[in-house]
């Protein structure tokens, strides 16, 4: 039996997508409705169907042994994913799961 989950929030948009280390390759559940540009060492520009204002979610978990990631919204469709070592300082590419949350309704319940 398929049960839909249910939440108080009105109209909640999620998509999850993985992004290949280089930045070239899209896959995941949601890879056709996302496009990602390698816009440098470790950063990724992502663009997405449009959400309300920047106000939206996005959790990045690198899968690149020894890496971590940053997330800089940048407005209601673009966000800038930067994969770093663990260091903190260094640029290093990573393959990034990406899950984003959020509503195209400005009435939040």
């Amino acid at each position: 039996m398929k049960r839909s989950i249910q939440s108080n929030q009105r109209s909640t948009e999620i998509l999850t997508f993985i992004v290949s280390a280089d930045g070239t390759t899209v896959t995941g559940l949601d890879k056709n409705q996302v496009s990602v540009v390698d816009t440098g060492a470790g950063v990724k520009t992502c663009t997405i169907p449009a959400l309300t204002s920047g106000d939206y979610s996005v959790i990045v978990t690198t899968a690149t042994a020894a890496t971590i990631a940053q997330v800089s919204i940048t407005n209601s469709t673009t966000f800038v994913v930067n994969t770093f070592d663990v260091d903190g300082t260094t640029a290093t590419d990573a393959v990034c799961h990406i899950l984003v949350i959020g509503s195209k309704i400005a009435e939040r319940a």
